[in-house]
């Protein structure tokens, strides 16, 4: 039983030992579109207190994502690029998609799926209203990894 038990033990922290980081976090392909959002980001799974984060899943649904929103970007308004190996990628307005606050930010949200809407923001809430001039996309699958282009 010892035995066993001591194999299965290191045959575990083998695997974890081969593993890469890559592989724990999913890293955006080069060809993910790449977004600065000159009026933030926000981890909707650790949010500001206040931000309203209901609001937010409500919109998402009505523009049809299915997952339960994870980041949000708000003024998401230039294209950028995704790694130090690639161009800027044009967003389709869903998918993935890579946030950021500006290309040079220390981090980004890589969201595996995303939809979004042109709209005025209410208040300090970052509520989309349609019919506004900046882009507000909202992603699902959302990761906060380091930013490539800096590292």
């Amino acid at each position: 039983m010892k035995r066993t038990l001591a194999v299965a033990s290191l045959a575990l922290a083998a695997a974890l030992a081969l593993a890469s980081p890559a592989e724990a976090v999913p890293t955006p392909p080069g060809d993910t579109p790449a977004l600065a959002c000159g009026l933030g980001t926000v981890d909707l799974t650790n949010p500001p207190l206040g931000y309203p984060v209901t609001t937010i899943n409500d919109a998402a649904k009505k523009l049809g994502l299915s997952e339960v929103p994870t980041a949000v970007g708000l003024g998401c308004d230039k294209s950028i690029p995704t790694d130090p190996n690639s161009g800027t990628h044009r967003y389709p307005g869903s998918g993935p998609v890579v946030l950021r606050t500006s290309e040079t930010a220390p981090t980004q949200e890589y969201c595996t799926n995303s939809v979004s809407a042109r709209g005025d923001l209410l208040g300090n809430g970052g509520v989309v209203l349609p019919g506004g001039k900046t882009l507000a996309v909202i992603g699902s699958g959302c990761v906060v990894e380091a930013n490539p282009i800096i590292i």
